[in-house]
């Protein structure tokens, strides 16, 4: 991390979610890398408040979500946590435990979230990694779905993420196989994004965040708020009056017209999210 980097909040190196501050961007750190950064229920529930803080700061405009050490994204839920996982009564309208909390946070949440994937992706590591809107992986980077290897089953809520990504025939692959896949891999089904040098991982990342936080946040959020009701049903009556509404926010906005004038006067724009 640059020296720009810093925590907007007191935080401790020994946290298991540690927030930092780089520029407009927020990077949130998986901090468990003894564990590969496998999180226990009580902090896939932080994931959620943290991602609810950064929503709450106005200078915040992209977010990274990364790993601790260089041999994990994450491999989810911390294996010993799952005893303690009770599965009776599931309820398929609702998050059924702290892991799907956090996942629905994180589809909800109206910053573009990248995840820098460095080592593992395994489990539920690998459902907030698809969970994001962009993966980037480094060469070394391996990903895998083992729930058929625990004897477990994912909710639609875990799956939908696979299914918009892959398509329902590559999600089965990743699933019925249990396969640990190259970044490679995962680029060529979707998975990732892009794949590039371990060593070019963390600048490739901040520079396209750096550069999406550049850009108008009413036109990306207003972006990805219409594209997250695409991936849905069809809209209700509801909906589609809260779209319309919020493109013609940000057509009115002081911002476009900024766009306009810097475009006009050939120099960066300065947007301020109005």
């Amino acid at each position: 991390m640059s020296s720009e980097s810093s925590s907007p909040e007191p935080s401790s190196p020994t946290d298991s979610l540690l927030v930092e501050a780089r520029g407009a961007v927020r990077t949130i750190v998986l901090n468990r890398p003894d564990q590969r950064n496998a999180l226990p229920p009580a902090d896939w529930l932080r994931l959620a408040e943290v991602l609810g803080r950064i929503e709450a700061d106005r200078e915040a405009r992209a977010i990274v979500i990364r790993g601790a050490g260089g041999r994990a994204f994450s491999s989810g839920y911390d294996i010993n946590a799952l005893r303690e996982l009770d599965y009776e009564g599931i309820v398929l309208s609702t998050p059924r435990d702290p892991f799907e909390v956090a996942l629905a946070a994180l589809a909800a949440h109206p910053l573009p979230t990248i995840a820098m994937v460095n080592g593992f992706a395994i489990g539920g590591g690998c459902t907030l990694a698809a969970g994001c809107d962009i993966r980037i992986a480094s060469a070394s980077a391996r990903f895998g779905m083992p729930p058929a290897k625990l004897g477990l089953v994912y909710s639609p809520n875990e799956l939908r993420p696979f299914v918009q990504l892959l398509g329902v025939g590559r999600t089965k692959l990743l699933f019925y196989s249990g396969q640990i896949i190259s970044a490679q891999k995962a680029y060529e089904l979707g998975l990732a994004d892009d794949v590039v040098a371990d060593d070019a991982l963390e600048s490739v990342t901040y520079a396209l965040a750096d550069e999406i936080a550049a850009n108008a946040p009413l036109s990306v959020r207003g972006t990805k708020r219409i594209l997250r009701a695409m991936q849905g049903p069809a809209a209700p009556p509801d909906t589609a009056g809260e779209l319309d509404a919020l493109i013609g926010a940000v057509n009115t906005s002081a911002d476009l017209a900024e766009g306009k004038r810097a475009f006009l006067e050939k120099r960066p724009p300065s947007f301020r999210g109005e």
